[in-house]
């Protein structure tokens, strides 16, 4: 990392954690109202901290589609923890997220603040617990994003669809909307798999020095595409889960998935 790049690192983040503190205050009515129509009026806030994120990170997300229609489970392709700033900002959120980011210095507190519902896939009845909070904050006309993918694959590839998530917009009733984030290019230069890296969370990295290391870079341009919504009533989770995969492997010009069992729970 250069000179320039590590001082307009340091700045950008110290930008973005004041940024989101400031949010949250601006929030303080949503903050502490009670759930679950807290889950619904934070979602402009969530949205708005997020587009905070991407501007400090120096991302510039363009939309392609309709942005989902409130009430919905929005679910998309992961690369990393940038992937909530670029698709978070582009409607009123909320963010279903692992149960283990409630414990990341500071942003695990900034994700409670904005209601983020975690959830436990390691624990039957904790991850169950957490579903039913999804469905709940959808049938409260909450837009819920989340990644069922679980974690980050790396370049070029989509595992599979985990369907525990899909539970909740059965229960609910919710139409789901798929979504397909791709990174376009690095200060002007394509994205490759070669440099996928410096947005992607793939490797372990530590977090502050990839977060420090993404926000070197001047801009990154980004592409958020939004596909038809599947309506309601659905069949079941592992078959919803399996259509919004195929959705979004369409949207993302991928080769369609051999058949499987279907994603885990």
């Amino acid at each position: 990392m250069r000179v320039a790049g590590g001082i307009r690192a340091v700045g950008r983040l110290i930008a973005f954690v004041v940024g989101s503190w400031l949010v949250v205050a601006r929030a303080y009515r949503a903050v502490f109202s009670d759930f679950p129509e807290r889950w619904r009026r934070n979602g402009p806030h969530n949205a708005r901290w997020a587009r905070v994120g991407a501007r400090c990170l120096g991302i510039r997300v363009r939309r392609v589609g309709a942005p989902p229609p409130p009430g919905a489970l929005v679910v998309a392709n992961h690369f990393g923890y940038a992937d909530v700033l670029t698709i978070g900002g582009l409607f009123p959120v909320v963010f279903a997220a692992r149960h283990d980011m409630r414990r990341w210095p500071m942003f695990g507190a900034l994700a409670a603040s904005g209601a983020t519902i975690f959830i436990n896939r390691q624990q039957v009845r904790a991850g169950a617990r957490g579903v039913a909070q999804v469905a709940q904050a959808l049938s409260a006309g909450a837009t819920v994003l989340g990644f069922p993918e679980g974690t980050s694959a790396g370049a070029g590839a989509l595992l599979p669809f985990r369907s525990g998530l899909f539970q909740a917009a059965v229960d609910a009733g919710a139409p789901v909307v798929p979504a397909a984030v791709r990174y376009l290019s690095i200060d002007g230069a394509p994205v490759t798999a070669a440099n996928l890296d410096v947005i992607g969370w793939f490797h372990g990295e530590n977090f502050i020095a990839h977060a420090l290391r993404l926000a070197s870079h001047r801009l990154v341009v980004a592409e958020v595409r939004f596909g038809e919504p599947i309506l309601p009533p659905h069949a079941d989770r592992r078959t919803l889960a399996a259509a919004a995969e195929a959705r979004v492997r369409a949207l993302l010009d991928m080769p369609s998935a051999r058949a499987t069992e279907g994603g885990a729970s």
